[in-house]
Order: structure tokens, then sequence, then C-alpha cells
């Protein structure tokens, strides 16, 4: 992995709800820091059955533990 093709940016994590009720995690860069995230949402979908309560939890979890995203071009 070569820096030239490496983008570090901060992030933090949320939760929500879709258009139906089904929880999200939701990925928030801090600042656009990685312009080739700029424009983009990035949401991860939890199993069915969990409740948007403990999609919180792991947000909470998920946030005491990542601090940043590393973006690398191909």
């Amino acid at each position: 992995m070569t820096n030239d093709n490496v983008e570090r940016g901060g992030c933090r994590f949320t939760a929500k709800k879709t258009s139906d009720g089904k929880p999200l995690v939701v990925m928030e860069l801090f600042h656009e820091t990685v312009p080739r995230l700029a424009g983009v949402t990035l949401a991860f979908e939890v199993l069915s059955g969990i409740t948007l309560e403990q999609t919180r939890d792991l947000v909470e979890k998920i946030n005491d533990q990542i601090i940043g995203v590393i973006v690398t071009a191909k």
C-alpha cells in the first residue's frame, strides 16, 4: 500500500431508520476529508430482528473502538 493511494478521514457511526422502519448503521465523515467519498452515504444493514435500540448500542460500541476510515485506490 503506497501513501499516494491512501486517504484517511475521521468518522463516526449513527443509528438511523430506513423509510420502512428498518434500522441502519450509517458512517458519517468529519470535515469531508476523503474526497473519494464526497457525496456518498455509506450505510450498513443489520440483521432482521435487531431493534433500533440494539443498533444504537452497537453504534456506541463501534464509536468507542473505531476512529477513522482508510480508503485505498486500486
